[in-house]
């Protein structure tokens, strides 16, 4: 008995059927697709507001322990710590809060009365802590320098340039949430000092109210018009965890909000606050919870979340 070629001829896909199902396939993958991407950005920024939520109650155990909040760079005294011993500044805030979110051992490494530079500080510092990175955040070359990235700025309200030492003493304000300049009318004595602690905010405008610290994710400058190579990745920059060197570990809301891409010389929002995430910035605020910020906010809002006493509440919602 012969056998019938038309059951044989369909044991087999035709060509056209191929290309349906692959078509089919690529439909399904273009749907799926985007969701999927949804879905790890929406766990990665949860991660990130988990690491927000972690520094913000470090600075409260600090405060609860110290009375007051860590000053912007260690060493310098200034306030209520006048009393204390004067060393070499250089490193930052974040590295007091190292014994406060499981950290004590890399905070044994640092030697606080010498220079950041030293080996033994330098090599310390690149050891970022887990909690100063955002998972969404694309580390930029470093160019060959030390690194020690952060995804993370201590609010400095809203002053345009970040605070700078000389021969040792503080200029134009050198501590936690301390304002240099000011802007929409608020006033130089409602910025942070390091005397501040988290009463003196409660008592002010609330501690719901008032920023600790935000995001402050990798930013691209503009540098074709330099005659020369800009040092590390093609003009990128992100903040610094441990070095208190201007324009590292502190930022501010003078500059354009959210600004990823900039200018060579628009110094104010190359220090501003920017998201690695799409849509807003996220915050952590004085009463230790995390909050997003629009991109879209309004300006005056985001002025007045940054002061800590200018006696403007804000009562509008969402921000």
């Amino acid at each position: 008995m012969r056998p019938n070629r038309n059951r044989l001829n369909r044991t087999a896909f035709t060509l056209v059927e191929l290309l349906v199902v692959i078509a089919i396939i690529g439909i399904l993958i273009g749907l799926l697709l985007p969701g999927v991407q949804a879905a790890r950005e929406a766990a990665r920024r949860m991660s990130c507001s988990n690491n927000m939520k972690q520094l913000g109650l470090a600075m409260h155990m600090y405060n609860d322990v110290h009375r007051s909040l860590p000053p912007t760079v260690l060493g310098i005294s200034a306030g209520k710590n006048q009393g204390q011993p004067v060393h070499v500044a250089g490193l930052t805030a974040w590295v007091a809060l190292l014994p406060y979110h499981e950290s004590a051992a890399l905070y044994e490494q640092f030697d606080f009365s010498s220079s950041p530079t030293t080996p033994e500080n330098e090599a310390a510092s690149k050891k970022t802590p887990p909690v100063h990175l955002c998972p969404s955040m694309s580390l930029p070359d470093s160019g060959g320098t030390p690194n020690g990235y952060s995804s993370y700025a201590l609010s400095t309200g809203t002053k345009k340039y970040r605070n700078q030492v000389h021969n040792g003493v503080i200029v134009d304000s050198m501590n936690v949430f301390r304002m240099e300049r000011v802007n929409a009318g608020v006033d130089a004595s409602q910025s942070w000092i390091s005397s501040v602690d988290i009463d003196d905010v409660a008592a002010a405008d609330g501690t719901s109210h008032t920023f600790l610290a935000g995001e402050f994710g990798v930013q691209r400058r503009d540098t074709s018009m330099l005659p020369f190579p800009y040092p590390g990745s093609g003009g990128e920059s992100a903040g610094m965890w441990a070095v208190s060197y201007p324009y590292h570990s502190t930022a501010s809301v003078f500059g354009k909000f959210n600004a990823k891409h900039i200018s060579l010389f628009d110094i104010p929002s190359y220090e501003s606050f920017r998201s690695p995430h799409t849509g807003g910035v996220q915050f952590v605020l004085s009463d230790g919870s995390v909050r997003l910020l629009n991109e879209s906010v309004d300006a005056t809002i985001l002025q007045r979340l940054a002061a800590r006493n200018d006696g403007e509440v804000i009562n509008q919602e969402p921000w």
